[in-house]
């Protein structure tokens, strides 16, 4: 070893090197005795080469790894929307897209990398429920569990009032409380308009304060009895005013659906309510039940569905009476004669109509033989006019006095003031309540035979007004 610096090759080839810039000087050098130089060079040209390779391999792997992590982090803006779900795209944090076509679809979505892009993404349709902001508290102090609702009704307190912070009601236009649950459905249908005045996570909480404010609203046009009817008209009153406060407030949501899932009057009338409910129900099948009656009675007496032809006529021919139009009444009153004769008549009309029709012919009978007997004693009476009505007055006495139930009384003509108070004899007042219960089967007998009778001739009246027995309606009760 040597310190003296050297201008030559230090394994001994001899030749000159460069001129190089002086350096500090060597603190070793390492000369290599008894070998051949060109076999030393020789043995160091492959560990150098292989170096070289590897060093050209390992460049080669990170420029691949360098392409790669360039082209991942360009894909890495590519995101996927899913169903149900929108939102925007930002370019440094501004929303971007044309003006109209800034909201993003479900799919695939190509955009910039984060940081340069980002892509908002939330839920666009939700539902909400407020079951507890109108509703009493399901649990009181010294409750173990939970009640249910009917447990609630059944345990109501009439004098145990709500409770500020606790129990939520409505108050209705009447003045009355009420309860009730709303389940609300909601779409975000501008995203930029939502993103710019709220955070997504505050949706929710926007839709309900909206709801609520309109069902206050709602409840207090309408009354308790129209709150809790089985139509839901609170639903679609709330969704309405809802919707106004929100295109207010501008933030691109859009109320899809409002539905009041309960509604109730307070727990304490709940049992009274149930009776009001159990009679309304009750009250239906009692008007079912008669109006079922009455087309069983309405059939007996004109049989089939004659009844509806007949009423018809019998209502147009009163409202012509009331209205004064004679007339129009007469003519409909023939037009209700003839239906009632038709052939298709059953029931307690025809059967009125068929024994009226034989008194009808037995009293023209009648008619024609007294008419006969007057005309037979026409000649006569024109003869001699005094013979003839003694003759008649003769038999009209006799006819009188051959009646067994007649009685003859002779008095003095020379009584003055004195009163005679005469009674009938036992055997003919018994023969007179004999006769006269023979009468009436006699009558009845000819009304069940269809002969001649005078039907409601109790209600016929000499010289003043009676039944409306004229045909232009003048006469009569009430007339």
């Amino acid at each position: 070893m040597s310190d003296a610096p050297n201008s030559t090759d230090p394994v001994g080839g001899g030749e000159p090197l460069e001129t190089e810039a002086p350096r500090r000087a060597a603190s070793a050098r390492f000369d290599i005795a008894g070998r051949d130089d060109a076999g030393m060079r020789d043995a160091l040209d492959p560990a150098t080469q292989s170096l070289g390779d590897a060093l050209k391999l390992s460049y080669r792997i990170l420029q691949a790894g360098i392409v790669a992590l360039v082209i991942v982090f360009l894909f890495s803006g590519f995101q996927s929307v899913p169903e149900g779900f929108t939102g925007v795209k930002t370019l440094f944090g501004a929303v971007a897209g044309e003006e109209g076509e800034e909201q993003v679809q479900p799919g695939l979505q190509p955009f910039w990398p984060y940081p340069i892009g980002d892509l908002q993404v939330f839920e666009q349709r939700r539902t909400i429920r407020l079951d507890r902001e109108f509703w009493p508290a399901a649990m009181r102090q010294g409750d173990e569990r939970q009640k249910t609702l009917q447990e609630q009704i059944d345990s109501a307190d009439p004098n145990a009032g709500l409770r500020p912070g606790s129990d939520g009601s409505l108050l209705t236009r009447d003045g009355d409380l009420a309860h009730a649950q709303f389940e609300a459905e909601y779409i975000v249908a501008d995203a930029v308009k939502f993103l710019e005045s709220t955070a997504p996570q505050n949706g929710d909480r926007i839709v309900a304060a909206a709801v609520k404010q309109a069902a206050v609203e709602a409840a207090s046009t309408l009354t308790l009895a129209e709150f809790t009817e089985t139509r839901d008209v609170v639903g679609p009153a709330v969704r309405e005013r809802a919707q106004r406060t929100l295109d207010r407030l501008e933030v691109g949501i859009e109320l899809a659906n409002v539905r009041a899932t309960e509604r109730i009057a307070p727990l304490t009338v709940q049992n009274r309510l149930r009776e009001v409910q159990s009679a309304r129900e009750n009250s239906k099948g009692e008007v079912e039940r008669a109006r079922q009656n009455a087309v069983t009675i309405l059939t007996q007496i004109a049989g089939g569905e004659v009844y509806s032809d007949l009423l018809t006529l019998i209502r147009q021919y009163e409202e012509a009476l009331e209205s004064g139009r004679t007339s129009d009444a007469e003519t409909i009153l023939s037009q209700l004669g003839t239906r009632m004769e038709a052939s298709d008549v059953g029931g307690e009309v025809s059967r009125i109509i068929a024994q009226a029709q034989a008194s009808q012919a037995s009293l023209r009978a009648r008619l024609e033989r007294d008419a006969k007997r007057v005309e037979s004693l026409a000649a006569s009476f024109k003869e001699s006019r005094g013979q003839v009505v003694k003759q008649l007055w003769l038999d009209a006495v006799r006819e009188a006095l051959e009646n067994p139930q007649a009685e003859m009384f002779a008095s003095p003509l020379a009584l003055g003031e004195l009163n005679l108070k005469i009674k009938s004899s036992n055997d003919l007042m018994q023969l007179r309540r004999q006769a006269e219960l023979d009468r009436r089967k006699a009558e009845e007998a000819a009304r069940a035979a269809g002969t001649f009778y005078a039907p409601n001739s109790e209600q016929i009246f000499i010289n003043r007004a009676g039944r409306r027995l004229k045909r232009d309606a003048t006469g009569g009760v009430g007339r």
